[in-house]
């Protein structure tokens, strides 16, 4: 047997070991969800007041990332890291953490401009309540 027939062999054999190895990419977690993109979130740019009976807030969206938090009178105001997850059309999960221990999960609905929140203290109680999410114009 001469050297190129050898290498053929040889060229031959690696291709097919190559093909039978599998070079995929990670398995991907079916249960993991997508945060939202900058272009898909629609409350990007954009303020809301949220009206739940008993509590009341401000809500202005810088983009899926950062959201300014605002009590009614103004005198609590803050800048949150968030996490938002589509859900639906135009309704997203938000994510965020006022401060050690404070949770809050809100689902928003901004086409129809229903708010769902849980807000979980550090003491271990929640408050769950449905209100209004009004576009400040």
């Amino acid at each position: 047997m001469n050297f190129p027939s050898q290498l053929a062999r040889f060229v031959v054999a690696g291709a097919a070991l190559i093909s039978s190895v599998s070079w995929a990419q990670a398995p991907v977690d079916p249960h993991v969800v997508p945060l939202a993109s900058d272009a898909e979130f629609v409350a990007t740019g954009k303020s809301y007041n949220v009206d739940f009976g008993d509590q009341k807030f401000r809500l202005d969206f810088k983009s899926p990332r950062e959201m300014v938090f605002t009590s009614p009178d103004g005198k609590n105001t803050a800048t949150v890291a968030i996490t938002v997850t589509p859900v639906g059309n135009d309704v997203y999960m938000i994510y965020w953490s006022r401060r050690a221990g404070q949770h809050v999960v809100h689902v928003d609905d901004f086409r129809n401009g229903v708010a769902y929140t849980n807000i979980f203290l550090p003491d271990g109680s929640a408050s769950r309540r449905k209100g209004t999410l009004v576009e400040i114009k």
